[in-house]
């Protein structure tokens, strides 16, 4: 498998993300590659950025204290407002506050104040990324008269335990993103019975490692050779959430988690 990263010019609010990539990456897209995006510049092209000075700021937001290591929200109380508003479930930690959005957990809600174009402003989740997974895997195999690409919306999460951020896959397009292992024989002939392989997961950490985390300027990735199966089906973003009930970590959870989890599983 190959990765390579490909750098631009820093993107703008609303600019065309197939544009630039095509104007960007010198060589030819062959078949069977994926095009790794990451979810800040899906945003920016979704112009989901929010002057913060805009927004009306409810009560309960301005109750919300700063955190040792969360974002101003005493400066900008709008964040508070937008943590509260973009979240599923909000749930104030010692250094940041922990959201639920999604079926993830994740700080402020996605919500990211860093690599902005303006001051004061902040970058939201993207909407629908497995939405524009799909649209942007079609303008991709059109521009490049392909039939078998994959594409796929990277993001930055912190693990349970973990020091670091690692990649974790927000939209995927054009291939299976879990794999089922349940059934296959070990190196013993035992037959697995519950080992799930989260492709799309993997290749986000594979594809981060090389995009980088701060001013690398290199927001698209081009993996060749995969190990994946290649697919046309539509995909929805229930497939990379669990059911908290019978996740690993479920005695963790309160009750909220699971109310939450019900209501946006309802949703979709």
């Amino acid at each position: 498998m190959r990765i390579q990263a490909i750098k631009t010019p820093v993107i703008e609010i609303g600019q065309d993300l197939l544009e630039v990539f095509r104007s960007s990456f010198a060589g030819e897209l062959r078949e069977r590659s994926i095009v790794c995006v990451t979810s800040k510049v899906v945003s920016l092209e979704q112009r989901r950025v929010v002057d913060l000075s805009k927004i009306e700021v409810s009560p309960e937001a301005r109750r919300m204290r700063r955190l040792k290591y969360s974002k101003d929200i005493e400066r900008y109380p709008g964040l508070a407002e937008l943590i509260l508003r973009e979240s599923d479930r909000v749930y104030e930690g010692h250094y940041v506050y922990l959201t639920l959005k999604d079926g993830t957990f994740m700080a402020n809600a996605g919500i990211d104040l860093s690599n902005v174009p303006a001051e004061g402003h902040a970058i939201l989740w993207p909407d629908d990324p497995f939405g524009w997974a799909r649209r942007f895997r079609d303008r991709l195999r059109s521009a490049y008269r392909l039939e078998q690409v994959g594409v796929l919306v990277t993001d930055s999460r912190c693990t349970p335990l973990r020091r670091g951020v690692i990649g974790l896959a927000m939209a995927y397009s054009g291939f299976e993103g879990i794999e089922s292992q349940v059934g296959r024989a070990d190196l013993f002939g035992r037959k697995l019975q519950f080992t799930e392989k989260a492709v799309a997961d993997d290749l986000s950490c594979a594809a981060v490692l090389v995009m980088g985390e701060s001013g690398e300027s290199t927001p698209f990735a081009v993996v060749e050779d995969a190990p994946v199966t290649f697919t046309d089906r539509e995909i929805g973003h229930n497939e990379l959430n669990i059911d908290p009930k019978i996740d690993l970590f479920a005695g963790l959870y309160d009750a909220g988690v699971f109310e939450a989890f019900s209501k946006t599983d309802k949703g979709r």
